[in-house]
């Protein structure tokens, strides 16, 4: 059998099973070496070939083949030209080995691609001993030639013809056995070759088949007749008839038979889903003349699926959401996908062999790296939330999941991460968590994230046996500010007291923003003797202090309650209950003050407590009834409006006075449900007059702040008017001069809306606060409401005379009908009417009376 089969034998074991290749390679006792083309490197060296060369695989890979032939460039270049002239598949070169001994020796070679490079694949096979053998044999016919010229000269010399002739016959006998000899272990040498040689080919896990010209099998291999083979090796036909039925390219097999070249390719065995890989190169004897043809196939099914998945996992690497990153076991890049490159801002040329420090924010500590390595040195995986920095500069939260990779040694041979943006989750959590847990306004914690703290700090104190005080703070003259300078400005100053508040405290301090006008402190200590009141007199120090507002200054102080542990309590709920009573006591006690609990307090507080659960309960059992005040036209005689005033009757404690239940409901919420009672009530109730009345009156409503401000206040003015039937010119709405003040959008829109509907609008209690002739032009107000402050002396009180007069005057300039409220006495009415001011309300006309009593004055002065 040829030697080239040898060669032909391992060309597709590594060009088509890859994955098997490497093992192959490195543990075949061929000679086998791949060479970098144009430089002649050695990229690879099996170890037959360390073996056969006297260096170690390392060393030889770091030579080139220059190095280790022998042949000048111009010799190589010959013995190609030999080669191919005399048609030969193989060189022969003399290679030097590292002993320095020179091996003359056959080289095979063909271009393969290899990890994405075109290298040389060359099987080296020594035959310096063939070599020798025709060398001594060479020599051996030359002494021969010389041994028969020296005899043949003796003959010449004795003349003597018969003793030349036995002299030269005995010289031949000796030659043609010493030929003989060396010829019988030649021949023996290559019996050994061809035995190891057919062995290899029994053994190969190719199937391996000869075939005549004709392209009927001579000869097949062990491994051609199994199952996978068997439809080519079994075959009656020519095997060439069945291979251009399964291939797709039966014009390039014919060629290669016409043209004596070899022919690759790969077939398809159909629904069992196998493919073949087929090699066809032509046999050449020795008379360099085509005797036949080998096949070599291989099953490369197995790399056809991978081939399959190895698309599959590109195609996800690079359109994956997620961000995937590949290092080697050094941290160093080795690859990245679309998607990093779409969150971090670099490319892949950009971080190739960069460690991910690239990334690196420097915001995590070295613990948690250390965490981090911990996990992938035990378990392989590590996974959790990172903020890193993008190419731009902009930090980024990502959920990062780390895998190490490890050999068969147990040691780590590659890292993937993997990641993906939650920036804008983190945003939105964080967003919540603020607003869930701090105040809007202030920036202070809120009632939540203070109750929280509070828990936390009263366990410690009760393990450690420390000291807790808490202070409960409540802005004396703040709903002052408000009304006058307005609720953008009231936000205003309690922005600047939290930032007072701050400033005075300590950081370890607590505070936080309760609702309203309400802080709350918390200081912890160590010291049980700690003094809180030096720490109450500071804050009250600081928030007596005039606030710069636009415009203006504000002017509060503070009212604080104080509770400590261990003497007050023993739980959370029961200290803070006990600061709102000690702040409230306070506040009784002429504000600006602070006060400690006191067991006394409790008893208010509780009432106050009381109340609000039963306010809250009248208005789920509708215990509210309204009372009407009439507003007189004192020129005409009539009753022009009436005034609708929620009445409390209480089913045990009988009437609530509105003092004890109005500002309750303001601070707790419920003033808008009782506000929308009483418009829809008195709304129907109104509607009713105008039915019964020949000069039925309006109906007048106050609408506190709160209500006002709502999204659907609106609507509900709307609703209340269409159910009752109520034409909206009868509608008399009442509101604080504070809803002006603020001038936003707003509150300008709903104006509008209203005086658009035919709703009138009245300024109540006009004169008390921050007075201003320019919203009066700027808001489609109706009526003005003097305050009964200025009523109460105004009969012999220059100063209120003035005033009044003064209002009376700018009212009738604007056309803006004018009320006096709280008119009581003959005097003041006379008064009045006499500064032509004739609508008047008071009990100088009527108290606050019940439906019923209503309708009687109206029938009196109305019909």
């Amino acid at each position: 059998m040829p030697v080239v089969f040898a060669f032909l034998l391992f060309f597709p074991l590594f060009v088509f099973a890859n994955t098997e290749f490497e093992q192959i390679f490195d543990d075949h006792t061929a000679v086998m070496l791949l060479i970098e083309p144009k430089s002649g490197k050695i990229v690879k060296a099996n170890q037959a070939a360390a073996d056969f060369y006297g260096y170690s695989s390392q060393a030889l890979q770091s030579k080139t083949i220059q190095e280790i032939n022998l042949f000048t460039a111009e010799q190589v270049a010959e013995e190609r030209e030999n080669a191919h002239r005399q048609k030969r598949n193989y060189f022969i070169f003399r290679h030097q080995t590292a002993a320095g001994d020179i091996k003359t020796v056959e080289v095979y070679s063909i271009p393969i691609e290899f990890h994405g490079a075109t290298l040389l694949y060359s099987v080296i096979k020594d035959i310096s001993t063939q070599r020798q053998y025709q060398s001594e044999i060479w020599q051996y016919q030359k002494n021969l030639e010389q041994m028969v010229d020296s005899q043949v000269a003796i003959i010449k010399t004795k003349n003597n013809k018969i003793h030349a002739i036995y002299i030269a016959g005995l010289v031949v006998l000796i030659a043609l056995a010493l030929f003989l000899t060396f010829l019988l272990r030649i021949t023996r040498k290559a019996q050994k070759y061809s035995t190891k040689l057919s062995q290899i080919v029994e053994q190969s896990p190719s199937a391996i088949i000869t075939t005549d010209l004709q392209g009927y099998i001579d000869y097949q291999n062990k491994h051609s007749e199994s199952a996978l083979f068997r439809k080519l090796s079994s075959s009656k036909q020519s095997l060439f008839d069945e291979l251009r039925n399964l291939t797709q390219h039966s014009d390039e097999f014919d060629n290669a038979i016409s043209t004596n070249t070899p022919w690759v390719d790969r077939i398809n065995l159909g629904h069992e889903h196998h493919w073949l890989h087929v090699h066809l190169y032509p046999l050449i004897n020795n008379q360099r003349k085509k005797n036949g043809y080998v096949l070599i196939l291989n099953d490369i099914s197995k790399q056809k699926q991978d081939e399959k998945q190895l698309r599959l996992t590109s195609t996800v690497f690079r359109t994956a959401n997620e961000a995937v990153m590949i290092c080697d076991k050094n941290a160093k890049i080795q690859a990245v996908n679309e998607a990093f490159t779409e969150i971090t801002g670099y490319s892949s040329d950009e971080v190739l062999n960069k460690t991910p420090d690239i990334l690196s924010s420097n915001l995590q500590t070295e613990p948690f790296y250390a965490n981090m390595q911990h996990q992938l040195d035990e378990n392989n995986q590590w996974q959790g939330e990172i903020c890193n920095r993008r190419k731009n500069g902009e930090l980024y939260y990502e959920w990062l999941s780390i895998t190490a990779l490890r050999d068969n040694n147990g040691e780590i041979d590659a890292f993937v991460a993997l990641f993906s943006d939650i920036t804008k989750r983190k945003k939105a959590e964080n967003k919540i968590y603020q607003q869930a847990n701090f105040d809007s306004l202030t920036g202070l914690a809120n009632r939540n994230l203070f109750s929280d703290r509070f828990e936390q700090a009263l366990n410690k104190a009760q393990r450690e046996n420390s000291f807790l005080a808490l202070l409960f703070i409540d802005l004396d003259g703040f709903k002052h500010v408000n009304d006058t300078l307005g609720h953008s400005q009231g936000d205003t100053l309690l922005q600047q007291t939290a930032t007072r508040l701050s400033e005075t405290l300590r950081k370890s301090d607590t505070i936080s923003r309760l609702g309203g006008d309400e802080f709350a402190v918390l200081i912890a200590s160590d010291n049980n003797q700690f003094k809180v009141d030096r720490v109450a007199h500071k804050i009250q120090a600081a928030i007596a202090t005039p606030y710069q507002l636009d415009n203006a200054q504000g002017f509060v102080s503070a009212s604080i309650g104080i509770t400590t542990y261990p003497n007050d309590g023993q739980d959370v709920e029961t200290l803070m209950r006990k600061a709102d009573s000690a702040m409230y006591k306070a506040k009784a006690k002429g504000k600006n003050n602070f006060q400690f609990f006191t067991a006394e307090m409790d008893e208010k507080a509780q009432k106050r407590r009381t109340l609000e659960s039963e306010l809250r309960t009248a208005i789920d059992n509708q215990q509210f009834f309204i009372d009407y005040q009439p507003i007189f036209d004192a020129k005409h005689n009539v009753i022009y409006a009436c005034e609708a005033l929620v009445r409390w009757h209480h089913p045990t404690k009988g009437l609530v006075s509105p003092d004890q239940f109005i500002e309750l409901a303001e601070e707790i919420g419920v003033i808008a449900n009782i506000g929308e009672f009483v418009l829809e009530h008195a709304c129907i109730t109104a509607a009713k007059w105008q039915d019964e009345y020949e000069n039925a009156p309006g109906i007048s409503v106050n609408i506190s702040t709160i209500q006002f401000q709502r999204d659907d206040f609106i609507a509900t003015i709307k609703n209340a008017i269409e159910i009752s039937g109520l034409p909206s010119n009868k509608l008399i709405l009442e509101i604080t001069e504070s809803l002006l003040i603020e001038n936003d959008k707003k509150t300008i829109a709903q104006l509008t809306m209203l005086a658009n509907l035919g709703v009138k609008i009245a300024i109540d209690d006009f004169g008390t606060g921050y007075s201003s002739l320019s919203y009066l032009k700027k808001f489609p107000v109706h009526k003005l409401k003097i305050d009964r402050s200025f009523i109460k002396d105004i009969e012999h009180n220059a100063e209120s005379q003035a005033l009044t007069k003064a209002i009376i005057a700018m009212s009738k300039s604007l056309k803006l009908e004018v009320i006096a409220e709280g008119v009581e006495l003959n005097a003041q009415m006379h008064w009045l009417t006499a500064s032509d001011c004739s609508l008047i309300q008071g009990y100088w006309f009527a108290k606050p009376v019940d439906a019923l009593t209503i309708k009687e004055l109206l029938t009196e002065h109305n019909n």
